[in-house]
């Protein structure tokens, strides 16, 4: 009845039901939430078959979308590589598994490849998380760019690793680097040969000099296990 007296008691059960639903539904949908990123990061850390998905993507989204040919180009250019999330070392951070979440939501399916592009250190050490790009297999020939973190590439990365994309730019590079020292010497230093053409010692000298730096590089990459971009950018092995 309207004019009743008030029962506290009754009230703090009747208040603390409506709590419990509440807190009900709230738990609900934290576990389905927790579950789902927990499903998330299974299958990023878990070696997949090689399978597809199939996903029909919006044309607002075409600028994520690369194919095997662009992210092979720009992992040879700047020394990455682009392998499953299974050889990845680092942990994910939220955001990257909230896009996963959203992009699963939003195409009602569940991403069955995911690759990561990275420096190959990302894929070595526990604790490098260093400038990971992280897609979703949609085809054999097409990814979908999910989510990227950590900084930039430094400017220079690009002209470090143009020498090793692959062996004719090794060979451009060292032959360079030795015609401009064979050219940058005084003429005083020339003269000391008394020789009537100079311009004939210094095509001799980066000539010899070429044939001499390529040997000691050729050496060096073998010792040290170094091999070329356009060799090992799928590579899950260690060498660089």
């Amino acid at each position: 009845m309207i004019f009743s007296r008030i029962n506290l008691y009754s009230e703090l059960i009747s208040k603390q039901s409506e709590q419990e639903v509440l807190l009900d539904q709230v738990y609900e949908f934290l576990n389905t939430g927790a579950a789902k990123d927990l499903d998330i990061v299974q299958r990023l850390k878990n070696e997949k078959e090689e399978e597809s998905s199939v996903i029909r993507i919006d044309k607002k989204d075409t600028e994520r979308i690369f194919s095997y040919e662009t992210i092979k180009k720009i992992s040879i250019r700047y020394r990455l590589r682009f392998l499953d999330t299974s050889f990845f070392r680092s942990e994910y951070p939220y955001a990257a598994i909230a896009e996963i979440n959203a992009f699963e939501k939003k195409h009602g399916m569940k991403i069955k490849s995911f690759r990561i592009m990275a420096p190959a250190k990302a894929f070595e050490l526990e604790n490098i998380n260093k400038d990971p790009l992280l897609f979703a297999q949609l085809n054999d020939n097409t990814f979908y760019l999910l989510d990227q973190w950590g900084k930039d590439l430094a400017w220079y990365r690009k002209i470090l690793s143009w020498p090793l994309q692959n062996f004719k730019t090794l060979i451009i590079t060292l032959f360079i680097i030795c015609f401009l020292f064979a050219f940058s010497l005084p003429s005083s230093i020339m003269n000391i040969f008394n020789l009537q053409s100079e311009i004939y010692l210094r095509i001799w000298l980066t000539i010899h000099t070429f044939i001499g730096l390529l040997g000691i590089t050729l050496w060096i990459g073998i010792s040290y296990d170094k091999t070329f971009s356009a060799l090992n950018w799928d590579s899950k092995y260690y060498n660089y």
